[in-house]
């Protein structure tokens, strides 16, 4: 193995310290390009999908009115794949686990530090009950407007 002169190697710290330089620039910026870069794939993908699927029931259902078949009523006007009433309910219920999960992350994590995180939880755990509250009114609505007659 060659050894570098004393004064070869001290030449080369100069650009070794532009190196690192660059290297903390450009870690950062990869980091957030991939990441978002990454998240515009999959919601690039998720619309490919659904364009694909509408364009699938186009074209049979093109095929099927030039055959002169009869067309099903669920293929005319698919069924929701969701009840919107529970929509409220399910939302809420999420955002409060998370939200009780994020505080007992950060209450009880060795790496928090001092523990004085926690209450980042709240955030997501009170827009939980808000959707609980406004599932919980809806629900009541229509319970007192099935009574009246309406």
């Amino acid at each position: 193995m060659r050894r570098l002169a004393p004064a070869t190697a001290l030449s080369l710290l100069p650009s070794l310290a532009r190196a690192a330089e660059l290297q903390d620039t450009l870690v950062p910026i990869l980091v957030v390009g991939i990441v978002f870069g990454f998240s515009a794939l999959v919601v690039g993908m998720v619309f490919y999908a659904v364009h694909r699927a509408q364009r699938l029931r186009h074209e049979t259902i093109r095929l099927a009115l030039e055959k002169g078949q009869p067309l099903p009523a669920d293929l005319l006007d698919p069924p929701a794949r969701r009840d919107p009433k529970l929509r409220d309910l399910r939302r809420g219920l999420l955002l409060l686990a998370f939200g009780i999960g994020v505080c007992l992350y950060l209450g009880l994590s060795p790496l928090a530090g001092v523990h004085r995180e926690w209450p980042a939880g709240f955030v997501p755990g009170l827009m939980g009950l808000a959707y609980l509250a406004t599932w919980a009114v809806g629900r009541s609505r229509t319970g007192q407007e099935r009574t009246d007659g309406r």
